[in-house]
């Protein structure tokens, strides 16, 4: 046993989860106090004017990394013979739902800044992004404490940024905004 919470059998119900992950938003719906962003973004999508990167910004717990998956979910979001289109209502699971909010996704790619902060990283994904989907609509890259990237790393990520491939999104996410 490693002592993980994560696995430690509770009375008769299974295994354990801590309940942040047990009660995490699964959609837009579900997140609380976000009103302002999820009108923004809700237009943006009814109107199809999906923007290629979008930055979330907050304080440390506030569910910048949740949120962001949300947003991959819904630009993602198919239901074979029903829906396949982003949207921000999603009222059944579509096909990539769990993989994307479980991090699993194979077009869904998430990196942490704090611990990847050089260029070698970011040309990994300036590479990357060249290709198309392998399953998905879009190539989502969440990129979490981007503010920790160095100089190098954000001015290797300019041009892609600048000028991205269709099918690729970035969704920033920062506790700081230098």
């Amino acid at each position: 046993m490693d002592g993980s919470l994560e696995e430690t059998p509770a009375a008769g119900t299974g295994a354990y989860r801590v309940l942040a992950r047990k009660y995490r938003p699964q959609s837009f719906a579900d997140l609380i106090g976000q009103e302002p962003m999820v009108r923004t973004l809700t237009n943006a999508f009814r109107t199809g004017r999906i923007a290629q990167a979008y930055m979330l910004t907050g304080v440390r717990g506030v569910g910048k990394t949740t949120t962001a998956r949300i947003l991959a979910r819904a630009l993602n979001y198919s239901v074979p013979g029903k829906v396949d289109r982003p949207s921000i209502d999603m009222p059944e699971l579509g096909e990539h739902c769990a993989a994307i909010m479980e991090g699993r996704h194979i077009d869904v790619i998430e990196m942490d800044a704090a611990s990847h902060t050089g260029i070698d990283d970011i040309r990994e994904i300036i590479e990357a992004a060249r290709y198309k989907p392998a399953v998905a609509r879009y190539k989502v890259y969440i990129i979490d404490e981007v503010h920790m990237l160095s100089k190098a790393a954000f001015n290797g990520l300019l041009k892609t940024l600048e000028e991205p491939p269709e099918h690729v999104k970035f969704v920033f996410a920062t506790t700081e905004i230098r």
